[in-house]
């Protein structure tokens, strides 16, 4: 069997501006080709609460370190799902550390090396983990504001384009809801190698049928690219030596 003859061409679902930061990278990393096709927008949502109760924030993305800089939230310490999350905090002028990859590792993380509280999880409108009663029922007093929110998004005519052709395509899913959106959207029958960045997103995409799926050794962009790699060297292998 020989394998196949066209490359085959990421897809990339991530909001602005990640998204077009990671599409560049995977680019250059493999020198296959990338389609950007983001199934959520991210708009400001929500004024902040009087903050002057507050002695630390949980950003658990680049989306709320962004959102509450816009609102000129003060600069408390902050407890941040991911390095490139806390990364984002400290260039905002927060003290800040990463804390695991998702809400589960942050909430054990926050029960074994609480902060000072009250918290305020600065949150989008969909949101997982029950972040702020968890950590309140644990003994650590924490509310939620909701100051962004993550607008659903079509395929865009080139996306719906290569899903319909023959070429393989690579999709990266970072959430579990950019995974649900997109089983809504992909049709039956496309080529696609799906790479889900937990089980989470795995399960939202249940419903594809995929040429092959596979989840990331840890929640991050490190994890994610390096499964794209593997994904790409897989799939140009099918058949073995010429």
């Amino acid at each position: 069997m020989m394998r196949p003859t066209m490359r085959p061409v990421i897809l990339m679902t991530r909001p602005a501006p990640e998204g077009a930061d990671t599409a560049r990278d995977l680019a250059a990393r493999t020198g296959c080709g990338v389609v950007v096709s983001p199934l959520l927008a991210i708009r400001a949502a929500g004024d902040l609460p009087d903050m002057t109760r507050y002695r630390s924030l949980i950003f658990t993305s680049r989306n709320g370190v962004r959102a509450y800089a816009a609102l000129n939230g003060p600069k408390l310490p902050a407890v941040c799902v991911g390095e490139a999350t806390a990364r984002a905090a400290r260039d905002a002028g927060h003290p800040a550390r990463a804390s695991g990859g998702d809400a589960e590792a942050l909430v054990a993380d926050l029960r074994a090396n609480p902060p000072e509280a009250p918290i305020l999880h600065l949150r989008g409108e969909s949101a997982r983990g029950d972040i702020a009663p968890r950590l309140t029922a644990a003994g650590l007093p924490t509310d939620a504001a909701v100051i962004y929110a993550q607008d659903l998004c079509d395929l865009s005519d080139e996306a719906r384009q290569l899903l319909s052709g023959p070429a393989p395509v690579i999709v990266p899913l970072y959430s579990p809801r950019t995974a649900a959106r997109f089983a809504a959207l992909c049709p039956k029958g496309a080529q696609v190698h799906l790479i889900l960045i937990s089980r989470n997103a795995d399960l939202a995409a249940a419903a594809i049928d995929a040429k092959s799926r596979s989840i990331a050794t840890s929640p991050d962009a490190r994890a994610m690219a390096d499964a794209v790699d593997a994904t790409l060297r897989r799939v140009e292998g099918i058949g073995g030596a010429d």
